[in-house]
């Protein structure tokens, strides 16, 4: 499944994909509403409740973890969904050649983390659900060498479908602090999950 958080191909409304916040055709930044008022249903999240079935959250951009989840989901005796983060040029208001360096970013903010859940690997979730491919595996946000923290912020400045909220004086508005908390809190649950927290 292409995740590109939007109905690209009808013309980029906002889906239950898309992050809260978020500015599509249909979810407009207004003075009554800022964007998407509701947050992003997690897919894979859901798929897991179903217990045996592979699920992949993964990224072109990570090319080993998306050959190893192909692979794995292509070679499990059951249904297997694999996820894939899709950035859509145009409704995230990137450039043609960003797609790698967005999809990139959207892991290294916990926008859309990577995971494999392959039950075959146990009968615990810890034991089936792998968070490797992550950076900084136990901590809330991956950090650059000078500290400062890659956080949903960071991910959301850099493409247009946010821009509103940073529009009037550069801080981000209360939609889009809701949004990085509820990054943080889906990148904690994937955590305790995997028994890394």
């Amino acid at each position: 499944m292409l995740d590109t958080q939007v109905y690209s191909n009808t013309g980029g409304q906002a889906s239950t994909a898309s992050f809260g916040g978020q500015v599509t055709k249909l979810s407009a930044y207004g003075a009554a509403q800022h964007g998407r008022p509701e947050r992003r249903k997690e897919l894979g999240r859901i798929l897991m409740a179903h217990g045996e079935v592979y699920i992949s959250q993964t990224t072109p951009a990570h090319i080993n973890h998306f050959y190893r989840a192909v692979m794995e989901a292509n070679t499990y005796p059951g249904p297997a969904v694999v996820v894939v983060y899709t950035p859509c040029m145009p409704e995230h208001g990137i450039p043609d050649d960003a797609s790698t360096r967005q999809a990139k970013l959207a892991v290294d903010s916990r926008a859309f983390p990577l995971f494999t859940y392959d039950p075959r690997r146990g009968a615990t979730t810890a034991e089936r659900l792998s968070l490797q491919g992550n950076p900084a595996l136990r901590d809330d946000w991956w950090k650059l060498p000078s500290g400062e923290a890659v956080d949903f912020l960071t991910f959301a400045r850099t493409e247009g479908r946010f821009a509103p909220h940073f529009a009037a004086d550069g801080n981000p508005t209360p939609e889009m602090l809701a949004t990085q908390a509820d990054r943080l809190a889906n990148w904690r649950t994937l955590q305790e999950l995997a028994r890394l927290r």
